[in-house]
């Protein structure tokens, strides 16, 4: 009669383990907002520089034999690159409340995802869905600046890409997730110094200061933050990982306002107690279905 509820006890460590490691990691994730203000250097640099830093962090992670050498290595990895890169296109094209809100329609996609997989309306998912959505278009609504048809479309996009990305680190880290966050980031500074190679002649206009930021953005921001969401996925579903790491989300302008003392919008604060409001429903009632998502 105990080893069932043993096993109930083990399978809820294994769910709160993975809740505060995909948390860790949209800590980590926040911190790009108000580091990112300091930096004057072209957008695809940054980008660029922080994810071959972050790489070379994390190389000494990586375990060749310990990955799952299948297609959704390509996945993960392809989709990882391009959330990076279509998050500083969308930046330069319409407002940043929509660019960086927008990969966070990874939420719904994941739904629908299971959804067509399982056939099932789970309803019980879909309310907490449902909210945190409204408050994600809460805050998207506060940015009306720059706004254009090809921006708001490339950011459209970064939700499917973070579904993705979430999927395919859950199905092909095996028990590297570290190593594989390594490797991604790796090939998405080649890439992009490649498919942008005039962005490698700003690296001169670089100061010290620049550097240190560029340092601190790609080993904790981009490298602890990406590797503690791979490790947390593999204890939870991908849905599951797609809502906690909407802290980023809010604490993102928060260390703004602590930091910078530039406080967010009444639409922002709206959107911020919307979102919250959806995932404090979703902690209390999908926690028994944690593991049971098709991703």
């Amino acid at each position: 009669m105990r080893q069932p509820a043993y096993g109930g006890m083990v399978m809820s460590n294994i769910r709160n383990s993975g809740t505060i490691l995909v948390f860790l990691g949209a800590v980590f994730w926040s911190l790009n907002a108000p580091l990112v203000k300091f930096l004057t250097a072209d957008p695809l640099l940054i980008c660029g520089l922080r994810s071959i830093i972050a790489g070379i962090t994390l190389m000494p992670f990586i375990r060749w034999k310990r990955l799952n050498w299948t297609p959704w290595m390509v996945v993960y990895i392809s989709s990882y690159c391009a959330l990076c890169i279509s998050i500083i296109l969308a930046l330069a094209k319409t407002s940043a409340a929509i660019a960086i809100g927008m990969q966070y329609t990874a939420t719904i996609w994941l739904f629908l995802a299971n959804l067509i997989i399982t056939r099932k309306f789970n309803k019980k998912a879909f309310w907490p869905v449902c909210v945190i959505f409204a408050g994600v278009i809460f805050f998207m609504c506060s940015g009306t600046d720059n706004s254009s048809s090809s921006g708001n479309m490339i950011a459209l996009l970064e939700g499917i890409f973070f579904a993705f990305m979430s999927v395919g680190a859950k199905k092909s880290a095996g028990t590297n997730p570290l190593g594989l966050t390594a490797i991604a980031n790796l090939v998405t500074g080649v890439f992009v110094f490649t498919a942008f190679p005039s962005t490698a002649g700003y690296m001169g206009t670089l100061s010290a200061g620049d550097w240190t930021v560029l340092l601190i953005l790609g080993i904790i921001q981009i490298g602890a933050g990406y590797g503690f969401y791979n490790l947390g996925i593999q204890k939870i579903s991908a849905q599951k990982a797609s809502v906690i790491a909407l802290w980023e989300m809010i604490l993102g302008p928060v260390w703004v306002a602590l930091f910078l003392k530039e406080y967010p919008t009444p639409l922002v604060l709206t959107g911020f107690i919307i979102i919250l409001a959806g995932m404090l429903l979703d902690s209390k009632i999908n926690v028994p279905q944690a593991r049971q998502a098709a991703l």
